[in-house]
């Protein structure tokens, strides 16, 4: 009896110093693969990019909300990212439900993100710098950019948040490209 407790004890142990991980475990990351595959394309980026934003910003919850206003799949910004497709399309900005729509809001997520993969095409960070953009914004990224179109970016990342969701998403991207060849 004490053996069992000991081992439940044990596993509620790890359970709590990686429920993190777990958490990963749980979410399905195929969900909406159709809809970030077409999304993608429309856009010229990698399935496997958008998947990965998708996992670090929602795991793939169209309904949720973040902390400072962020909507849906992608975690668009009705003020920022919203605002700006809404200006470049010439129609009036979608509401706060309208973006929990999954195939909106990776329309709108995915060109913005196209965006900063645009602005920072000569350089060998292209897709780091794009994805600090992202989620920090044009001005720090362009604080952040390296002297030399080669260089590194990651460690000039000057926000500790950033500098884990680059890292965070770079890592699951590689993993989510190999799994797709």
């Amino acid at each position: 009896m004490r053996l069992a407790a000991l081992v439940v004890m044990g596993l509620v142990l790890v359970a709590y110093c990686r429920r993190d991980d777990m958490r990963d475990w749980m979410v399905d990351d195929t969900k909406f693969a159709r809809e970030i595959r077409l999304a993608a394309k429309r856009y010229g980026l990698e399935p496997a990019l958008v998947r990965a934003v998708v996992f670090q910003e929602s795991r793939f919850d169209p309904f949720i909300r973040g902390g400072k206003g962020e909507v849906g799949l992608m975690q668009v910004l009705p003020e920022g990212a919203v605002a700006d497709w809404a200006r470049n399309r010439r129609v009036k900005r979608p509401g706060a439900s309208q973006l929990c729509d999954p195939v909106l809001n990776l329309e709108i997520g995915c060109w913005y993100l196209a965006r900063g993969m645009r602005r920072w095409s000569g350089y060998r960070a292209q897709t780091e710098l794009a994805l600090a953009q992202y989620n920090a914004g044009e001005s720090r990224a362009d604080r952040w950019k390296p002297a030399s179109p080669d260089g590194t970016v990651v460690d000039r990342i000057g926000i500790g948040s950033t500098r884990q969701y680059v890292t965070r998403i770079m890592k699951r991207y590689r993993k989510y490209r190999e799994s797709m060849k």
